[in-house]
């Protein structure tokens, strides 16, 4: 990954988040499917029971990694809302 010029546009300051906690989210979605493939390899009610636990803690951080994009998104929205209404 390039390294990050400090001094950006604000909408690339959101880009450059953004492609952060994009990538961040490969982590757990491939451990997610390790997991899972583990559990299905390994056999028997006892690994798909683990599996199935440790791919749920993986979903866990996955749905906080969305809602963090979600949060970024928002707040920048408000910014440009706040904006456009001063500008009138």
């Amino acid at each position: 990954m390039p390294v990050r010029d400090g001094a950006q546009k604000p909408e690339t300051g959101l880009a450059v988040r953004m492609d952060d906690a994009l990538h961040g989210l490969c982590q757990p979605l491939t451990v997610l499917q390790c997991r899972l493939a583990m559990g299905e390899l390994i056999g028997g009610h006892d690994a798909m029971r683990t599996a199935i636990a440790e791919a749920l803690v993986e979903c866990t951080r996955v749905n906080l990694a969305v809602s963090l994009m979600r949060e970024m998104l928002q707040h920048e929205l408000q910014i440009d809302r706040d904006m456009q209404e001063r500008m009138r």
